[in-house]
């Protein structure tokens, strides 16, 4: 029996019925032509599915984009406008972005199902815009914590999870907006820096982000017409999923990478500072960082489809904890510190482009989107909590060692790879080399 046939009869017979049933339920009973009459639009065919790659590609650069930024705000507040506070406290703003984003994947996704793209993208377009702005006015830590860490990632999650799900054509595609946004977004912020003040390198990113959005509103569109969506069955849907180990363990496994995945992303201008580097240059590194990710979404989902999901993602999980213990730990000079950030970059892509075809590879079709929300909503917690514990150890070792700060990266990457990789040697019935 194939590895793929295994996995199968690890699903209960009962979502086999849930699944026939609900199919029979989705099927309409009249067509208009050759379309279903819930169905706006053919699939992938056509200006207006192109204008949705569009409008989703310049939805991930001004929410994912965003904040893959993180690190270019925590190095300035750290040194500017928050001087007063430690890093683990200054942290809690970034910390709480990434947890909204994930978080929020459940619920958001849920109204999409119901209301179509619309009647997310406008409020999200607005709290974006108004997030971004009050920050560049922002004085005082709460300020921050209810401007950036909350308002602008309220909408930029809305962003995101409508751009993730208007699946009409070439995803990766889209998915390639948020390494751009990675790359000029902190560039933008650092050269009108040096020209001006803060609040006008806020509004400057600001008007870039508004722009995108404003084009996203008026490009996504959905194929199929909104419908009534029944209530939202937490214990089924949510809760019951982690009855199966394998289910499980990707979630745990996914929890320890993400614990340690945002560590160097958040503090690696902190870090580059330190050593020497100007602030321009470290705030580059984040460039850097964000251009080989690119890369690193994209190569490794090739890969992926010739080596094997689990396998592919595993190894790339690996390899970026490796490089935090081995490259990042002993490096103080420019060249391996600007090495690591490039290496990372790639390395650390695949992280979360690839964790939902794991969810995917032994979950019922019907239950793919709920399982990865199950999911990103767990992890969450690790990324509201990641940045803050490493923010502790960084001021236990007097703000200028991160011995600390690296090793806990690096463990908790190559540890979330190791339960992962049970996760796999189940899904393949134990093999040990096998195409998974």
């Amino acid at each position: 029996m194939s590895s793929r046939s295994s996995t199968d009869v690890t699903i209960p017979q009962t979502d086999d019925v849930e699944r026939k049933q609900e199919s029979q339920n989705d099927q309409p009973d009249e067509k208009v032509g050759s379309l279903p009459v819930n169905v706006l639009y053919p699939p992938d065919m056509g200006g207006r599915a192109w204008l949705c790659v569009l409008g989703a590609w310049f939805g991930f650069f001004c929410s994912f984009g965003y904040m893959n930024n993180l690190g270019v705000f925590e190095e300035y507040y750290i040194r500017y406008q928050l001087s007063s506070y430690s890093a683990s406290t200054i942290s809690w703003i970034s910390s709480l972005q990434i947890f909204i984003m994930l978080f929020s994947s459940v619920v958001c996704g849920r109204l999409y199902d119901m209301f179509a793209p619309r009647p997310l993208l406008y409020p999200g377009a607005s709290l974006l815009a108004l997030g971004i702005m009050t920050t560049s006015a922002c004085k005082e830590y709460y300020q921050f914590i209810l401007a950036q860490g909350i308002c602008t990632s309220l909408g930029a999650s809305a962003i995101y999870n409508v751009s993730i799900s208007a699946r009409g054509a070439a995803l990766g595609l889209s998915v390639s907006g948020s390494s751009v946004g990675g790359v000029i977004l902190p560039v933008v912020f650092r050269e009108v820096l040096k020209r001006s003040n803060f609040g006008w390198a806020v509004r400057s990113v600001g008007f870039l982000m508004i722009f995108a959005a404003t084009i996203s509103c008026l490009t996504i569109t959905s194929r199929f017409m909104p419908k009534a969506v029944a209530r939202l069955d937490i214990k089924r849907t949510i809760l019951m999923p982690y009855l199966k180990i394998e289910f499980a363990l990707i979630a745990v496994g996914t929890f320890l990478i993400y614990w340690g995945l945002f560590v160097p992303i958040g503090f690696i201008p902190t870090h580059a500072r330190v050593h020497g580097f100007s602030a321009t240059m470290a705030d580059y590194l984040i460039s850097i960082m964000n251009a080989t990710s690119f890369f690193g979404r994209v190569i490794p989902g090739i890969l992926a489809d010739k080596l094997g999901r689990f396998n592919t993602f595993i190894e790339c999980c690996t390899t970026a904890g490796v490089l935090t213990l081995a490259l990042w730990l002993p490096a103080t000079g420019h060249t391996p510190i600007i090495l690591f950030a490039a290496l990372f970059g790639f390395s650390s892509g695949a992280t979360i482009s690839l964790m939902p075809a794991l969810v995917a590879e032994f979950s019922p079709l019907h239950e793919i989107a709920t399982r990865i929300g199950a999911i990103s909503a767990f992890v969450s917690l690790a990324a509201l909590s990641g940045l803050p514990i490493a923010g502790a150890i960084l001021r236990r070792e007097g703000n200028t060692s991160f011995t600390g700060v690296a090793v806990f990266g690096g463990v908790t990457l190559i540890a979330g790879s190791f339960v992962t990789g049970i996760a796999r040697m189940m899904v393949s019935t134990g093999k040990l080399i096998a195409r998974v």
